[in-house]
């Protein structure tokens, strides 16, 4: 007995793929022994080898050389490959397999993973690398006084770099071991913590992190021991003064400068409007593209450093006002210093904006899966497939808990002017009340129906979709009350035997679904009534009322017979009656010449016709119709053997040859697709064509950019009402239309789920898809994974570089004018006083800092990330990503940096504020 165990699905997913063994239903196993002995199996058995990856054990520097390994196996000798020059058991072997088309389908995805996930990488490595600029910076000038003593006397430049490089590698090289060493357990932690940094732990003591460690050995290196190489060589001396004119002219050609490449990396973006280009094929990702959005972060932060002389004078002018000694003796310092506070603000604003540029990142991931969820679906849920008919699935859809609006959508394909033009028909009346601007804002829980995004309707949705059922023309004859059969008082003759013969009635419901019924008919001219029902077997309440009769039928069997003329006669519906001006017409497809019938009274002069026709129509007196049909002839083949009777209003054109029954025009919104490709816009009025048959007529009353739930943006579609279309189409005797989908409006995001689980849990009403399942499916994307890692370990380690930096900075700044405190101490200032100037001298420049970063990061977020968010192929996520700043994680971020930056000056300013008079004062100390 064969029992299927859990790994085995894989198995027969690739089978239905490859063989008609599509499950184990009524698999039988045997033995070998069986199959080589049995007589009836003898060269009857067919042998299948069935290999899959396995997609754990799968590396992507490893899937080059498996599809080369699968194209040497399905291109070369098969069965020296398998059977390994022993003698093969069976003849015929050959080898196929979709591997390679398949890692070709994942290429575009995995170029744009790796990009993705290059761009917060490159930001976190720059950040760093000011850090260590900044470090180095502040040993430089520490030292700066003790290398001038030594150089004076006598000492060489060998000497002088020895020595700094011997401090250097005493001080930053274990520091970079130590790194290695603990990113690893450090990643696992966060790992436990519930952040997203898969895998990441497991590649933290390979190659690539020991070659970053070198990489920042050697630009700390540079920096740090490049000012003693200058300093040893006599760059203090060489040093002239600038006047202020050419320092003006210098700085302004450096803005103009960074303003440029900022401008030059954003055109860039916009140019291929995401990561990839056609220069991401040769390494995996193109690097001026990745370097793009660092290159404007830096480039805004050291534009707006500008902003910090002006901020240094307001301050000190402030501080003059004031009385006491703090405040002026803090604004002075930082408007004298604020070239020196420069690097710090210039950290602290990267890290900033790096963090909220990555809270806005993870923010806009959740809002912008729904809205393109919704966009794909159509509506918050789709449901496909299903058993039960249509009025039935309605009615038991509409009673689904946490259901606002349903519509049954249509599909019908055609082509306009040689463009393939698909058309799209809904409900409106009943998706019009779910049309609502809360539905339609971005990251909406849930939606319109169609879901249309409010940048993407530049109008009234529900005005828009008003407009698709207006005029709608009379097609049909209206059934009072909720009738569950329709009852039809009928007569139908013929002169000859003749075989079974229905009466065919399109009842068409308030939504524009069409049902087809019909009743058996006795051919002897006696008129009865007869009964059609309507009803399933849930009863009458699967019908959406009210109803109405669109087209009348006869059908007959011909084969066996000879060919017949029948007379019908419909004296009336019971419960119905013609609109007035109304008249049922001939609306069967196709010929619609009487010559070739073999009518009575009729010269039959032409080709004969095979298929059955309509002779004559009239009203029958005090009834509803009177005709006389010629039915198919069996002995010419197979022809259509039943004719239509549709009902028009007043004034339509009468039927003509190559032109339709009915003159009315579907009203329509088309895409910008249709407008470009078919090139009729607001009022053109086209024909659907299906190869040389004229379908139904158009009229574009508007223009909706772009349709949710059509499929291929780029081709053009239309979408109509559903009614609207249906009328139509009984005008010109085509067949009714189908519910190929059910789109469902939710009433909140609790009703979305339990929509979901009422629907799947019920196999007859069919599958079910929610916006929910549907973004959870993308946010799960193993692709976003690299990604998500990067931005979670971004806005971790933003706030560390930054409050690593400022410490440096806040001691350095500090030890330098231990001489000034010294003799601010001896003129009378308290050690309380000189605490409090070193803390609103570096709490204005970190306040400052964060009003910098936060409005830099937030500004480039909404600049950037529209255009580096990109979908598996490498273009902008459609629709597009609208800012959603993560207020709650910017602040985190920020008041995190605060915290520690306030910890550190509150820590610092009491210790650096001790200061040694005997030490400080005494002449000649420090040189």
């Amino acid at each position: 007995m064969y029992r299927e165990l859990p790994e085995a699905e894989r198995l027969w997913r690739a089978w239905r793929a490859t063989s008609p063994v599509e499950s184990s239903a009524g698999l039988l196993l045997a033995s070998q022994e069986l199959l080589r002995t049995h007589p009836l199996l003898h060269d009857q058995v067919d042998v299948e080898w069935t290999a899959l990856p396995e997609p754990g054990q799968l590396r992507p520097e490893g899937l080059g050389l498996l599809r080369e390994r699968v194209e040497r196996l399905t291109g070369g000798d098969v069965v020296r490959a398998v059977f390994r020059g022993a003698e093969p058991s069976v003849q015929g072997l050959r080898a196929s397999s979709d591997l390679p088309a398949a890692l070709d389908d994942l290429r575009s995805p995995m170029m744009v993973a790796r990009s993705g996930m290059l761009v917060p990488v490159t930001m976190l490595a720059v950040l760093s690398a000011v850090t260590m600029v900044l470090t180095a910076r502040q040993l430089t000038e520490f030292r700066r006084a003790e290398l001038l003593l030594q150089l004076a006397r006598g000492a060489g430049r060998a000497r002088l770099l020895g020595v700094a490089a011997a401090e250097w590698a005493l001080c930053t090289v274990p520091a970079a071991l130590l790194g290695v060493c603990v990113a690893g357990p450090l990643l696992r932690l966060l790992e436990r913590l519930g952040l997203p940094v898969d895998g990441a732990a497991a590649e933290a003591s390979g190659a690539a992190a020991w070659a970053v460690a070198g990489v920042a050995l050697v630009l700390h290196g540079c920096a740090a021991l490049l000012p003693v190489a200058w300093t040893a060589d006599g760059g203090e001396r060489e040093v002239s003064s600038r006047s202020a004119r050419r320092a003006v002219a210098q700085r302004a050609g450096a803005d103009l400068v960074l303003a440029a490449v900022a401008v030059l990396a954003y055109l860039q973006l916009r140019q291929y409007e995401g990561l990839l280009s056609p220069a991401s094929s040769a390494v995996g990702f193109d690097p001026v593209l990745v370097a793009a959005p660092v290159v404007m972060t830096v480039a805004a932060a050291l534009l707006l450093l500008r902003l910090l002389p002006p901020l240094g004078r307001a301050l000190e002018s402030l501080a003059r006002r004031g009385r006491g000694l703090v405040a002026p003796l803090s604004g002075w310092q930082v408007s004298r210093g604020r070239a020196g506070q420069a690097a710090p603000v210039l950290l602290m604003a990267l890290a900033l904006a790096v963090g909220a540029l990555t809270t806005t990142a993870i923010a806009g991931e959740g809002p912008s899966d729904r809205d393109r969820a919704a966009f794909d679906l159509g509506a918050d849920l789709r449901v496909t497939g299903g058993e039960l008919p249509a009025g039935a699935r309605r009615a038991a859809l509409s009673a689904v808990p946490g259901v606002a609006a349903v519509t049954p959508v249509g599909e019908v394909a055609g082509r306009i002017q040689g463009s393939q033009v698909s058309v799209l028909a809904l409900d409106t009346s009943a998706v019009r009340p779910v049309a609502t601007s809360e539905r339609m804002a971005s990251g909406a829980w849930t939606h319109a129906v169609p879901a249309v995004r409010s940048d993407l309707e530049p109008g009234s949705l529900d005005g828009q979709l008003a407009l698709l059922r207006k005029d709608l023309p009379v097609h049909g004859m209206p059934l009072e009350g909720r009738p569950s059969e329709l009852r039809a008082r009928v007569s139908v003759s013929a002169a000859d035997r003749v075989g079974r013969v229905w009466l065919v009635a399109q009842v068409e419901d308030a939504s524009g679904l069409v049902t087809q019924v019909q009743a058996e008919l006795t051919a002897d001219g006696v008129a009865r009534t007869v009964s059609l029902p309507l009803a399933s077997e849930s009863g009458s309440g699967s019908l959406n009322y009210p109803l109405q009769v669109t087209q009348l039928g006869l059908r007959s069997a011909a084969r066996g017979f000879p060919r017949a003329t029948f007379r019908l006669t419909v004296s009336g519906i019971e419960g119905a009656s013609v609109p007035s001006g109304a008249s049922w017409v001939n609306v069967t497809r196709g010929e619609i010449r009487v010559a070739g019938l073999g009518c009575p009274g009729v010269p039959d002069d032409g080709p004969q016709r095979a298929d059955a026709g309509v002779c004559e129509v009239s009203k029958a007196d005090g009834g509803l119709l009177s005709a006389v049909v010629r039915g198919s002839d069996p002995l010419q083949g197979d022809g259509a053997d039943g004719v239509s009777f549709g009902l028009v209003p007043a004034g339509t054109p009468k039927r003509v040859a190559g032109m339709p029954v009915a003159g009315y025009l579907v009203p329509a919104l088309v895409n910008e697709a249709f407008v470009r490709k078919v090139r009729f816009g607001m009022g053109g009025e086209v024909r659907l064509m299906d190869t040389s048959e004229d379908l139904f007529g158009l009229r574009v009353v508007g223009v909706l950019p772009e349709f949710p739930g059509g499929g291929d943006r780029d081709q053009p579609q239309v979408l109509v009402d559903l009614p609207a279309l249906s009328a139509a189409r009984s005008g010109l005797g085509l067949p009714p239309v189908t519910d190929t989908a059910w789109w469902l409006a939710a009433q909140s995001k609790a009703g979305m789920d339990r929509a979901e689980r009422a629907v799947a849990a019920d196999p007859r009403l069919g599958r079910v898809e929610s916006v929910r399942s549907r973004a959870a499916a993308l946010a799960a994307d193993p692709f976003r994974s690299g990604r998500r890692s990067a931005l979670v370990l971004s806005l971790v380690l933003s706030p560390v570089f930054a409050v690593a930096g400022f410490m440096v900075h806040a001691v350095g700044s500090a030890r330098s004018r231990r001489r000034e405190f010294a003799v601010l101490r001896a003129i009378g200032v308290r050690r309380r006083q000189l605490a409090g100037v070193l803390r609103l001298e570096q709490l204005a420049v970190v306040g400052f800092s964060v009003l910098l970063g936060g409005a830099l990061g937030v500004a480039l977020a909404a600049v950037v990330l529209p255009l580096i968010v990109v979908d598996g192929s490498g273009r902008a996520v459609f629709p597009s990503l609208e800012l959603t700043v993560g207020w709650g994680w910017t602040a985190m971020v920020v008041l995190a940096t605060g915290l520690g930056v306030g910890t550190v000056v509150l820590v610092l300013s009491r210790m650096l504020a001790r200061v040694d008079l005997a030490r400080e004062l005494r002449a000649g100390e420090n040189g």
